[in-house]
């Protein structure tokens, strides 16, 4: 059912959660010298602020809309066409993204955003980010995690018609365009991907290579005419893990004017538990000081809501991926969740928990969406 604009705006203006109702976020500021202080100004500069969470989503329902509202994001994009794998558990099956089901969910996802005027915005070009938060509203950036065009270019046409603006060249695994981060091999762009890269630049869709291997992500950086992206990732200097990437393909990217997205999966950001809000803050700053406040920004990779931890869950979880996620190297685990970053007002915190390690508000306007609002006007126009 359509949601009114008075349920989206009662979301929109509900009151900020309390420190005893959400206390999993304050043990990261609780050594901030005037706590009530940082959270006010920390409200303040997020409410005013245009916020971009690169990679997420939430439900289509009218829950799922409450959720945009309270959150304050201003952008989020999620994921379209990913399928669980059929064959039965313990065999070797990568992650599912048929042709069939990118197309279906877009059609899906744009019925919704169609139906709910009042509430979201679809975003074709970065202006409808500005407009969606001088109207109150939330856009929706579509992506693919993968890049589902079989053998023929002229389906990148078809998806960018369809209102995707972000696709990654690889998943996990090596497809036709590309090597994969959990592949053997470290093979790079094939003659065909940077074909789509071309076709890409021309289109307006993003070239991103957060999954993408080692070279394969370098190829993507050098090929593009267009800035380029890795939505969500992060610092391999800080955690050597095989989605992270190196201070070499963060400086490449930087060189080419790119944004890359920190993820809260905590494998990533952290070898061993815990992983909290402090660890993740860590590659912020580790980006910063190699490449400036320019090139980095927030790319959860997850529910709005976060990561599911109630252990009730754990094998519906870990049984709706893949084997490669299993390999040793990946260090997959449950939960997912990073202490403090694991709810809609996780960006809230962590801009507390910038303005608590000295960042101005100019520089964290940037990371918290500047940055990917100047990409996006960049190639989508």
């Amino acid at each position: 059912m359509p949601v009114t604009r008075r349920h989206f705006m009662q979301a929109s203006t509900a009151t900020l959660a309390t420190a005893a109702t959400h206390a999993w976020a304050w043990p990261a500021l609780s050594q901030a010298k005037d706590l009530p202080l940082l959270m006010k100004d920390a409200e303040e500069l997020y409410r005013r602020s245009i916020v971009i969470d690169m990679v997420s989503e939430t439900s289509l329902d009218e829950k799922g809309l409450g959720i945009i509202g309270d959150s304050g994001v201003t952008c989020i994009s999620p994921t379209l066409g990913v399928r669980k794998p059929e064959k039965a558990e313990g065999t070797y099956m990568l992650r599912a993204f048929p042709a069939e089901a990118a197309v279906e969910d877009c059609a899906k996802h744009s019925r919704f955003i169609a139906e709910n005027p009042a509430a979201l915005v679809a975003v074709l070009k970065s202006g409808d980010i500005r407009r969606a938060k001088q109207e109150g509203k939330a856009a929706v950036m579509f992506n693919f995690q993968n890049c589902p065009i079989g053998d023929d270019l002229d389906n990148l046409d078809m998806f960018h018609a369809m209102g995707v603006r972000s696709m990654q060249v690889t998943y996990n695994e090596r497809n036709l365009l590309g090597d994969g981060s959990t592949e053997r091999t470290n093979a790079g762009l094939s003659d065909f991907g940077i074909a789509a890269v071309e076709r890409m630049n021309d289109l307006g869709i993003i070239v991103d290579s957060s999954h993408s291997g080692y070279q394969t992500t370098l190829d993507a950086i050098a090929f593009s005419k267009k800035t380029p992206i890795i939505s969500h990732s992060n610092c391999y200097a800080l955690n050597a893990h095989p989605r992270c990437k190196s201070d070499e393909q963060i400086r490449a990217l930087a060189a080419k004017g790119g944004v890359m997205g920190l993820t809260c999966v905590n494998v990533m950001v952290k070898r061993d538990l815990p992983v909290t809000m402090e660890d993740y803050l860590d590659h912020v700053d580790h980006i910063v000081k190699l490449v400036g406040i320019d090139h980095v920004g927030f790319g959860s990779d997850m529910s709005m809501t976060g990561w599911p931890t109630d252990p009730k869950e754990q094998e519906e979880f870990l049984g709706f991926y893949g084997k490669p996620y299993f390999k040793d190297s990946y260090r997959f685990r449950y939960p997912l969740a990073v202490d403090g970053l694991n709810h809609e007002h996780k960006w809230k915190y962590a801009t507390a928990g910038l303005l608590k390690r000295g960042y101005n508000d100019e520089q964290i306007a940037k990371v918290l969406g500047g940055n990917w609002l100047r990409v996006f006007s960049e190639v989508i126009g």
